[in-house]
C-alpha cells in the first residue's frame, strides 16, 4: 500500500526482504486454515498503554550465568516454574 518496492519497503523499515516474505506467507496461510465463519475484514482496533513498574526492577543472577530482571511484581509460583526450567539442565 505504500506504493514502495518490497526492497526499499524492507530497507526503510529495517526488515531483511526474507523476513518479510515469510511472514506474509505464515499469515497468508492461517488465513487460508481458518474456519469460514471466523475471518475477520480488515483489522480490529487495539489500545496500547504504557506500563509504569510500581516498584524498582529486581535482578535475579541464576547459577547457570543467566540473569533475569522484572520490572513488575510476578506471580510466585510462575517465577518459581520460570527459574526451575531456566536452571534445568535442559534449559
Amino acid at each position: 500500500a505504500s506504493g514502495l518496492s518490497v526492497k526499499n519497503y524492507c530497507a526503510q523499515e529495517g526488515i531483511a526482504v526474507a523476513t518479510l516474505h515469510y511472514w506474509r506467507k505464515c499469515f497468508a496461510e492461517a488465513v487460508k486454515h481458518q474456519p469460514t465463519g471466523t475471518r475477520t475484514e480488515g483489522f480490529l482496533p487495539v489500545t496500547l498503554t504504557t506500563v509504569q513498574p510500581c516498584v524498582p526492577p529486581v535482578e535475579i543472577h541464576l547459577l547457570s550465568g543467566r540473569r533475569l530482571k522484572l520490572t513488575a511484581p510476578m506471580d510466585a509460583g510462575w517465577l518459581h516454574t520460570l527459574v526451575r526450567v531456566l536452571e534445568s539442565p535442559c534449559g
